[in-house]
């Protein structure tokens, strides 16, 4: 009978080891990327925002430097999107070659080496590369802050095994009154900035983004947890993917009623919060902004476009009332025409932007309130 036990109890253990390597990523989760034998964190090295920039491992924090979007792609593969630059896990010019260095960059979600397949083991999991098929792993095998993340051949030693930590997109651990917190878009609106303040229709076509985020923040003002959204509700309050032909969607700045479009909701966003974080100003509200435009200098005239230079991201601290109201302002840039536009989860080519002779303000109007 004591045999029977320990075998049984043997049988328990390795099935529930089992199912703990075989765990796959969700869809959408957020994660921290944790190497296993120096139990450090994947970050950009020197927290930089310019592509092509060098991962490292360094202690961990949990704000978005740190944290990673997980999207599952067919086949099995996945990408993992830095929560502060947007920019994907991959390696520098695409090398399949052994010490190959990874970095942060933009690409296309069919670019094979910003895809990354899970390998089972007992501890965590080997990142393979589509690309290379090569691995993760640290230079040297180094324990210490800012040591580089090459890919490598399977060779069985250590610094190539991964673990995903939850870290964000949860629920606050806050207790008390919940209330809900609404970020609406109100308006878009754009104007000619290099040669006149009169735009036609074809000048309120926008395309790109504007997303949110709303982050807990610890003692230290840290960000501590990206909160969920009301029923996982899309964080995306202006998404339009069509940049071909967009429909027009904002004012003209100088010839439209502002006023009267305040209270118009574009998109909106719903977060469950308590009620102390507001009173404590512990709610750190995110909104980036990457837009761009198409229209045309006269009727004759064919379709330009025109994006700006880069994502903006403005950052609020909320305070008991939950109430902002705010404008961002924002430009389109010529010099960046050459550049393609990269998006969450699509991109803009820079073939797109090829004719562009002007330059576009634009404005981003939105409000929060509790409800």
């Amino acid at each position: 009978m004591r045999h029977l036990l320990i075998t049984l109890t043997t049988a328990i253990f390795s099935f529930g080891l089992v199912i703990t390597t075989n765990a796959q990523l969700k869809d959408g989760e957020i994660v921290k990327i944790k190497n296993v034998n120096a139990a450090k964190y994947v970050v950009p090295k020197d927290v930089n925002t310019a592509p092509n920039s060098q991962m490292v491992i360094n202690t961990g924090r949990n704000d978005a430097w740190f944290t990673w979007k997980v999207i599952s792609e067919p086949g099995g593969y996945y990408r993992f999107q830095n929560m502060h630059t947007n920019m994907f896990l991959g390696t520098i010019g695409s090398s399949k070659e052994q010490y190959g260095f990874i970095c942060q960059k933009y690409a296309a979600r069919n670019n094979a080496d910003v895809l990354w397949k899970l390998v089972n083991t007992a501890t965590g999991f080997k990142l393979k590369n589509k690309n290379s098929n090569l691995f993760a792993a640290v230079e040297g095998g180094s324990k210490n802050n800012n040591a580089i993340l090459v890919q490598w051949s399977d060779n069985a030693q250590p610094d190539i095994i991964w673990q995903f930590e939850t870290a964000g997109s949860g629920n606050s651990t806050a207790g008390g009154k919940k209330v809900l917190f609404d970020v609406v878009l109100n308006y878009l609106a754009v104007s000619e900035a290099t040669r006149n303040k009169i735009d036609n229709g074809d000048c309120k076509r926008i395309f790109g983004q504007v997303s949110t985020e709303l982050w807990e923040l610890d003692e230290n003002n840290e960000m501590k947890t990206k909160l969920r959204s009301y029923n996982n509700m899309p964080e995306m309050i202006y998404n339009q993917t069509n940049y071909q032909s967009p429909p027009t969607a904002a004012l003209s700045y100088y010839q439209d009623n502002k006023t009267a479009s305040e209270n118009n909701t574009m998109g909106k966003v719903t977060y469950n919060i308590p009620e102390n974080l507001l009173k404590e100003k512990k709610l750190m509200l995110v909104v980036k902004t990457f837009l761009g435009t198409r229209h045309k200098d006269n009727d004759f005239a064919s379709f330009d476009a025109l994006k700006m230079g880069e994502a903006i991201q403005h950052t609020y601290i909320l305070n008991s009332s939950g109430k902002i109201s705010e404008t961002i302002e924002t430009i389109t840039d010529l010099a960046t025409t050459n550049k393609s536009m990269n998006l969450i989860n699509f991109v803009v080519p820079f073939s797109s932007f090829v004719h562009a002779d002007d330059t576009h303000k634009l404005w981003v109007k939105f409000s929060t309130k509790i409800n």
